[in-house]
C-alpha cells in the first residue's frame, strides 16, 4: 500500500507529460501563424523541368487502380517527363485493370513491371520500380490514392526552387462519415501532415509517408532503396534518409493533398494499425536511429518508434488503475495527480473539435451538427482500437510474425466523384426524354455558402464563366431554401421567388433540390425554348433523381397560385 501512491503518481506525471506533447505536435504549426504559411504549397509554378518516376505497387486493387492511374496519366505536367509503373507479383488481380487501362488510355509512358520472387509486399514493389526506371524524381502514390492535377508542378517548384531532394505532401482521408471511427482516423491525418510532420522536419527525424513522397533518385540509391522486410518501409526509408543529413520539406495544402479512405471495418482498421506499430517496434529495434548526431533526434526517434510499447501497456494497465483510484484509499493529492491524464484527454477532445470543424471548413464538407457529441463518445474507444492495436503488434513482433496483413481498399472516398457522373447522365437523360435542352447542377458549399457549378448542358461559355451564385441568390437560392421544386412555365408563382427570375428567354424549366442524408447536396435545373416542362417533367425528374440516388428524400412541388 505504501507504494502505490508515490507510483500512481509518478505514473500519472509521465503520461500527463506525454499527453501535453502531443497536444503540442497537433497544434505545431498553429503556434506561430508562419509556420501554417510555410506549410502550404506554391502559389505559383517554374516551368516543368524534373522528370518523374511513378510507382504504384498493387496487390489485389482491381476496384480502384484504373481509377488513379488515369487520374496520374492526366495530371496537367509533360507526358515525355512522366514514366508511370504498376508494380506486382505476377498473376496478381490487378493485371487485367492494368492492361485495360494500357489499352482505353493508350500511354506511351505507362508500363506494368511484375515480379516472381518472395516477399510479396510493398517495399519488394518499390525496390523492384526503383531498379526498372531512370527519370530523376521518384514518387510513390497508393493504388486508391486521388491525386491533385497539379502535384507534380507543385514538386518541381518546391524541388527547383527550395533546392530540396526530399518532399512530403499531404495525405488526408475524407470518407468520415462511414462508421464510427471516420472522423478520428481523418482528424489522425489532418494533425499528422498539417502539423505533426512539420515538426519532425524542423529536428531533423522524419518519419515519412507511404505515398504522396518524391525523393531524388540519388538519395534513395544512395540510402539502399526499401527495406523490403519492415512492415513501415516508409518511416524506415525515412529515418535513414535523416541519416544523411538531406532536409526533408513537408507540404500540406488542401488544394494538392492526395485523397484516400479509412479502412472499411473496425477489423481492417486494427490490422492497418497493428502493420503500422510493430513497424515501429522494427525499426526501434533495427538501432539505425542511433546514429542520428543529436540529442533530440535521438530522443525524438525513441518516442516515436517505442510509442507502440507504451500504448499496449496502458491498454493492459488501464483497468487496474480505474479499480486503483475507486476502491483504495489514497491522499487527496494522488487522486488529485492521478486524475492529470484525464484532464489532458478533455483538452486533445476540445482540439479533435475544433480539429474537426477546421477539416470540414478547408475541405467544404458539411460540419456535422452531433460532431461534438459523437467525438466525447467514441474518444475512449477508438483509443482502445489504438491499445488493441498495439497488443497485437507486440504480440506479433515477440513471435516474429512478419506477414503482410493487406488494407481492402473500395473507393469509398470516390462516391462525390461518381455522383458527378451520375449528374452528367441526369441532364442526358432529361434532353433525350424531355426535350430540354438546356441543364445544370450547382452543387452547395456550406462552408464558402456559395454554389458551384459541377455538371452543365447547353450553356454558353459565356454563361458558365460568369456564374458565381451565392447560396441565398436565385432561383437555386430559392429552391435550397424552402426544398421545394420550382416550376417555371408562366404559371403564377410566389412574390419572393418570381424577384428571382432573371434567366433568359425560355419557355418552362423545372428546378429542383436533391437531398442527401446529411443535407442538401445539390440543386437540378432543366430547361427549354420549345418544349413544356411542367407537373409531369418534374415528377419525371423526381423519379430519375430517386433512381440515381437511392437515399435523396423527394421535394414537393411549387404548389401555383
Amino acid at each position: 500500500m505504501g507504494l502505490i501512491g508515490p507510483v500512481a503518481v509518478l505514473l500519472s506525471l509521465a503520461l500527463f507529460a506525454q499527453s501535453i506533447f502531443s497536444l503540442y505536435l497537433m497544434l505545431y504549426t498553429w503556434e506561430h501563424p508562419e509556420r501554417l504559411e510555410a506549410s502550404k504549397g506554391p502559389t505559383s509554378f517554374l516551368p516543368p523541368r524534373l522528370s518523374f518516376t511513378v510507382l504504384l505497387p498493387v496487390r489485389n486493387e482491381q476496384a480502384v487502380i484504373f481509377e488513379t492511374i488515369k487520374r496520374v496519366l492526366h495530371a496537367n505536367y509533360p507526358a515525355t517527363l512522366l514514366e508511370v509503373l504498376v508494380v506486382c507479383q505476377e498473376g496478381d488481380a490487378t493485371i487485367p485493370e492494368v492492361r485495360r487501362a494500357m489499352r482505353e488510355l493508350g500511354a506511351a509512358n505507362l508500363r506494368l513491371e511484375t515480379y516472381a520472387a518472395a516477399p510479396i509486399n510493398k517495399p519488394h514493389g518499390l525496390n523492384t520500380g526503383l531498379q526498372r526506371s531512370g527519370n530523376q524524381v521518384v514518387t510513390v502514390f497508393d493504388a486508391e490514392g486521388d491525386i491533385h492535377a497539379d502535384i507534380f508542378n507543385v514538386i518541381n517548384m518546391v524541388m527547383l526552387e527550395e533546392e530540396t531532394g526530399i518532399v512530403q505532401a499531404g495525405v488526408q482521408l475524407m470518407n468520415f462519415r462511414d462508421h464510427w471511427f471516420g472522423l478520428h482516423n481523418c482528424l489522425e491525418y489532418f494533425f499528422w501532415f498539417k502539423s505533426r510532420l512539420h515538426f519532425h522536419a524542423r529536428v531533423g527525424m522524419i518519419p515519412l509517408g507511404g505515398n504522396t513522397v518524391f525523393i531524388r533518385r540519388e538519395l534513395l540509391v544512395g540510402a539502399g532503396g526499401w527495406d523490403e522486410q519492415c512492415l513501415t518501409e516508409d518511416a524506415d526509408i525515412g529515418v535513414r534518409l535523416s541519416l544523411l543529413g538531406e532536409p526533408i520539406r513537408v507540404v500540406y495544402d488542401p488544394e494538392y493533398v492526395t485523397r484516400e479512405e479509412t479502412p472499411h471495418s473496425i477489423g481492417a482498421f486494427i490490422r492497418q494499425r497493428t502493420r503500422w506499430q510493430q513497424g515501429f517496434l522494427q525499426i526501434l529495434g533495427k538501432g539505425a536511429w542511433r546514429s542520428l548526431p543529436r540529442r533530440g533526434q535521438r530522443l525524438l526517434a525513441l518516442y516515436s518508434f517505442g510509442y507502440p510499447l507504451l500504448q499496449a501497456l496502458l491498454m493492459l494497465v488501464w483497468p487496474l488503475v480505474i479499480v486503483t483510484l475507486l476502491w483504495l484509499k489514497l491522499s487527496v493529492p494522488v487522486v488529485m495527480v492521478s486524475f492529470l491524464p484525464l484532464y489532458a484527454l478533455g483538452f486533445q477532445y476540445l482540439v479533435s473539435v475544433v480539429g474537426a470543424w477546421r477539416f470540414t471548413r478547408e475541405y467544404a464538407l458539411r460540419f456535422p451538427l452531433l460532431a461534438p457529441v459523437t467525438l466525447a463518445i467514441t474518444l475512449l474507444p477508438f483509443q482502445w482500437l489504438l491499445g488493441v492495436s498495439a497488443i497485437r503488434a507486440v504480440y506479433r513482433e515477440l513471435r516474429k510474425q512478419y506477414n503482410w496483413e493487406k488494407t481492402l481498399h473500395t473507393g469509398a472516398h470516390r462516391r462525390p466523384i461518381a455522383a458527378i457522373a451520375a449528374f452528367d447522365r441526369l441532364l442526358e437523360e432529361a434532353a433525350a426524354h424531355l426535350g430540354a435542352e438546356r441543364g445544370s447542377v450547382l452543387l452547395l458549399d456550406p462552408a464558402a455558402k456559395r454554389f458551384s457549378l459541377v455538371a452543365s448542358r447547353g450553356l454558353s461559355h459565356e454563361v458558365i464563366a460568369a456564374l458565381d451564385l451565392d447560396a441565398g441568390e436565385g432561383v437555386a437560392g430559392w429552391v435550397a431554401r424552402t426544398e421545394r421544386t420550382a416550376i417555371l412555365d408562366g404559371r403564377v408563382v410566389p412574390a419572393d421567388l418570381h424577384a428571382r427570375m432573371e434567366q433568359p428567354p425560355l419557355r418552362s424549366s423545372v428546378v429542383t433540390p436533391i437531398e442527401g442524408q446529411d443535407g442538401l447536396l445539390a440543386v437540378v435545373s432543366i430547361a427549354s425554348t420549345r418544349a413544356d416542362l411542367g407537373d409531369a417533367a418534374a415528377r419525371w425528374l423526381d423519379g430519375r433523381i430517386q433512381h440515381h440516388f437511392p437515399q435523396q428524400r423527394g421535394a414537393p412541388a411549387l404548389a401555383h397560385a
